[in-house]
């Protein structure tokens, strides 16, 4: 048996989609304790980890909910996501590290997992000595001569000039856009007395961590020539059962449109950036009068007040809820606000995708569904009906988008069980310095 400490932001996407990889643990037979916010105790405790609520002192009380939804600049832009990344991701660090530090002494982690932004568990594993591993829940933060800086969603730009362009924007995120947070992090770092670090602190974790666990596949990322080795893809962990569902008394609808092939879209608006008015609302006004079956979901909002039964076209059905393991092997595109699991899933079924916005880390999720030819990105975080209904119309009627989503999945399926294959490199860190608490 061994002892694994996981530390994670207390935002849902980060959680969930760790959720596959701590139930593999735990049904190995493996003590986990999972540190992250009070909100989440239940869905820690389902995984059957142990949970370890962050303190009041961390920011974190009883009634925590997502950190980003009251996070500034969620209106999306690198400006306003370089103020989210200080608010939420950088100044909590101390008190975080503080809470880990006590969870160390009593737990005695043999290696610590944390999620790729949540530098409090790395700063702290490190501090003490322990083997640690990153597990991406998001795009690859890493920087390269290859590629822009993440959080600029700006594909790849080949040859020497675009070589250079890379090193241009580097500097200019790292000493302009993200000057504030990269100096926070830094005092922060020698506070704690740990050794300064070169680069954009994005690219930190892979100079701290013995193994960074990329939960996609090489083909969804861009070419690096200078990818570090402790970076290893494990493939998406898959999202089935984490919550009870049954298929709703419409579901036929489905095959009846298939069977007079009439195209079925999914519109998902997400559990984070859940404002109807940038994506579902749009997306449902603007395919209204096609000859096709909406699926759409609210991110877990009630329907009614969502969409007034007025302004309910007949060709769509709106749930709060839909898992996507159950909907997208049933469908011929996804509108999606670019979750990047949703999008990996949306991927590895082969449907192409309709991207929509630029909040968060979504901006790098769909640069990266465009740059893969797998689909659109409408890069306003507020679209009309009409953009919306041309994006779809041309992805359905462009065989060019299937076929290359077609190509992915079957890039995906060389990795058919992420969660597996993360526990595996989780073990393997553990086992590979032995037990490190100084």
């Amino acid at each position: 048996m061994t002892t694994i400490l996981v530390t994670t932001h207390a935002i849902t996407g980060h959680l969930r989609y760790a959720t596959p990889l701590v139930r593999e643990l735990v049904a190995g037979g493996h003590d986990v304790l999972w540190y992250t916010g009070r909100a989440f105790e239940s869905l820690v405790v389902g995984t059957g980890a142990k949970f370890a609520p962050m303190s009041t002192r961390a920011g974190a009380d009883a009634g925590a909910a997502d950190a980003l939804q009251s996070a500034p600049g969620r209106a999306g832009g690198v400006g306003g996501y370089g103020a989210t990344v200080l608010e939420v991701f950088v100044r909590p660090v101390p008190a975080f590290v503080a809470d880990i530090d006590e969870l160390i002494d009593s737990f005695a982690p043999e290696v610590v997992v944390s999620d790729h932004s949540f530098l409090a568990g790395m700063f702290a594993a490190e501090r003490r000595g322990i083997p640690q591993a990153v597990f991406s829940t998001g795009a690859l933060h890493v920087s390269s001569v290859d590629t822009a800086p993440y959080g600029t969603g700006l594909p790849p730009a080949r040859g020497p000039l675009g070589r250079i362009r890379n090193r241009l924007l580097d500097q200019l995120v790292r000493r302009v856009v993200m000057r504030e947070p990269q100096r926070a992090v830094t005092r922060i770092r020698a506070a704690l007395g740990l050794p300064p670090l070169d680069g954009f602190f994005f690219s930190w974790p892979q100079q701290i961590v013995d193994r960074y666990i990329q939960s996609s596949i090489p083909q969804f990322e861009y070419p690096r020539r200078d990818l570090p080795d402790s970076v290893v893809f494990c493939g998406p962990t898959r999202l089935d059962g984490l919550d009870a569902w049954a298929r709703p008394a419409w579901w036929g609808r489905i095959a009846q449109a298939r069977a007079a092939d009439r195209p079925v879209v999914f519109v998902t608006q997400g559990t984070a950036a859940t404002d109807p008015e940038n994506l579902l609302l749009p997306a449902i006004d603007g395919l209204a009068d096609e000859d096709i079956l909406v699926i759409a979901t609210s991110g877990g909002r009630d329907p009614r007040e969502v969409l007034s039964a007025d302004r309910h076209p007949a060709n769509v059905v709106l749930e709060p809820y839909i898992p996507f393991t159950e909907v997208l092997p049933q469908v011929d595109l996804m509108v999606t606000n670019g979750g990047f699991g949703g999008v990996q899933t949306a991927l590895a079924h082969g449907v192409p995708l309709v991207a929509v916005g630029n909040s968060e880390d979504h901006m790098e999720n769909n640069a990266r569904v465009a740059w893969s030819g797998a689909g659109v990105w409408l890069k306003k975080e507020r679209q009309t009906a009409e953009r919306i209904r041309d994006a779809v119309r041309t992805v359905l009627t462009r065989p060019a988008y299937r076929a290359r989503a077609r190509e992915m999945m079957t890039a995906y399926e060389r990795f058919p069980d992420g969660a597996q294959a993360a526990a595996r490199l989780v073990l393997d860190t553990a086992a590979s310095r032995g037990r490190g608490a100084a």
